[in-house]
């Protein structure tokens, strides 16, 4: 936490900025983007069929940071002492410098050559239709005319989103999907508090990834004013310290670096209470559900699932919580604290579901982690082999077993040891060397790139040209879950910026690199 006199807006803008940088740098964000596209693709057959007699079919989707890139205009704030007002929003929605988000255009077309009609809801103002339908077609996007924006009335009164999907369905309309950044561009949210919109997407968990499109977007949305009541009318200081208290019963208060943490804050936030988050794991699970559904399982070798755990199945440890330095009490064994908070980590929703789902269709898991087999600690050989087996079992993860939880190191020659990637251990799965068995892997499951099979087809896991490469796979073969805490992507996109590992900084010069990879808004009025 950072102390001054009194938090400021300036301060407050400064929790936004790990949050930019993953999303606006990683390759995962772009792979989860194109993984919805992909999925919403996917489940068009089946929802045309649905379509009732004498009904027309569209889809409905939202605009910013769905189908364009707003996180420019948030990311500009850091630095200074604004927030977002409506003035500077229109001034955003008229610039003409937007950029889709990948696939959003190709997607959208393919809609409308079927003869799906294409409505836009968006909470921009009614005053910016006109802006917003020249800036969209600039980009490709498909626009009929203006009647299929439906903004905001002229005097800025907000008509909730579900009171204009019901104006659409009045027309006539059979709504096939929707698709969104926010929990509301889906459906009508009950409750304000994060618990209770958690509790909401569990309870409408199986129209995720099906009619409900989700997408990731962890720098604003409604998921912040629900971290406590009245959020919107708190000053800095009162959301500072709401965000803070949201945050108790994550590592936050072992990352030691007090400017990471404040930088932080966001991401950390969204992952830790969002319902947003509960809504994109339980997506991609039961997307993955339906994908097995559809394969044949009598064309495979011995299919199989990989899929990591750390982040992916449960909660993500960091091994050093600022990227830099281990847990406070650990410094002398960085494994210890992550060994004690892994012992304690919850399943990422969606997955315990999906893994039964899984066992029950014939498929067996494989667990690959980068995991070592041991801490290190005097005596103890396979320890965190053990405490992984001894915790999947408990969360009733199935074949939570020795052999099928496959460790870093386990497969490795002695000359590979300094480069042993998860494709060592995925080959060993594929050529029998794990159970005299060889495997065909059905899906890969992850939240890095470098969980799936990349790097064996000759593509770099660090790169955004390997996401566009591989497109059409997201959402089919590869099976993305959304991690901006990952440290190893994170300490990636500020070592290549810094040109050196960023070990080899101060705290001060990696807070800077952090704000000299955000993207800035040249012409912003702030």
């Amino acid at each position: 936490m950072i102390c001054s006199a009194e938090y400021s807006q300036k301060d407050l803008n400064e929790e936004r900025v790990v949050a930019s940088n993953w999303q606006q740098h990683s390759p995962e964000y772009e792979a989860l983007v194109l993984q919805s596209f992909n999925m919403a693709r996917d489940n068009l057959h089946d929802a045309l069929n649905k379509v009732p007699e004498g009904k027309k079919a569209a889809i409905v989707t939202d605009i910013d940071d769905t189908l364009i890139n707003g996180a420019i205009y948030f990311s500009s704030l850091v630095g200074t002492d604004s927030a977002r007002t409506t003035d500077t929003s229109i001034t955003w929605w008229k610039n003409k410098a937007l950029e889709p988000l990948p696939g959003a255009v190709d997607f959208l077309n393919e809609i409308d050559n079927k003869g799906i009609e294409i409505f836009y809801i968006s909470g921009r103002f009614n005053e910016v239709k006109e802006d917003t339908m020249e800036n969209l077609k600039r980009l490709g996007f498909p626009i009929k005319g203006p009647e299929h924006l439906l903004f905001q009335k002229e005097d800025n009164e907000t008509l909730t989103k579900e009171g204009q999907r019901q104006k659409i369905q009045d027309q006539g309309y059979h709504i096939l999907m929707l698709l969104g950044d926010q929990l509301d561009d889906l459906g009508d949210v009950e409750g304000r508090h994060f618990s209770q919109r958690q509790k909401w997407v569990q309870q409408n968990r199986t129209r995720f990834g099906t009619d409900w499109i989700s997408f990731p977007n962890l720098i604003y949305g409604s998921w912040e004013s629900a971290i406590t009541q009245n959020f919107n009318k708190l000053s800095p200081q009162e959301k500072h310290d709401a965000n803070i208290d949201a945050l108790k019963h994550s590592h936050y208060d072992q990352i030691q670096d007090p400017l990471f943490a404040q930088h932080s804050t966001s991401a950390m936030l969204w992952m830790n209470t969002s319902a947003d988050y509960h809504a994109l794991t339980q997506q991609a699970y039961n997307h993955s559900i339906q994908i097995l559904d559809k394969l044949n399982q009598n064309s495979m070798e011995n299919p199989v699932i990989v899929i990591d755990i750390n982040g992916t199945i449960v909660n993500y440890t960091p091994k050093r919580p600022d990227l830099t330095h281990p847990a406070p009490g650990s410094e002398d064994n960085e494994h210890s604290w992550h060994i004690d908070r892994q012992k304690a980590s919850q399943p990422i929703p969606g997955a315990p579901e999906f893994l039964a789902a899984a066992k029950q269709k014939g498929f067996d898991i494989f667990y690959v982690s980068e995991r070592p087999l041991s801490s290190g600690l005097q005596g103890e050989k396979r320890d965190i082999e053990e405490m992984t087996v001894k915790k999947l079992r408990a969360l009733g993860y199935p074949d939570a077993d020795e052999t099928h939880i496959v460790l870093k190191g386990e497969y490795c020659s002695t000359v590979e040891k300094n480069n042993c990637t998860k494709a060592f251990q995925r080959r060993a799965i594929t050529t029998g060397q794990v159970d005299k068995k060889k495997h065909q892997i059905a899906l890969f499951i992850g939240d890095m790139l470098s969980d799936f099979d990349l790097e064996e087809n000759g593509f770099d896991p660090n790169l955004k040209v390997s996401v566009t490469a591989n497109k059409d796979l997201f959402g089919r073969q590869y099976i993305m879950i959304p991690n901006p805490m990952n440290t190893r992507r994170l300490i990636a996109i500020y070592s290549e910026y810094a040109g050196r590992h960023i070990r080899d900084l101060s705290s001060q010069e990696r807070a800077t690199v952090r704000r000299n990879v955000l993207r800035n808004w040249p012409e912003k009025p702030f």
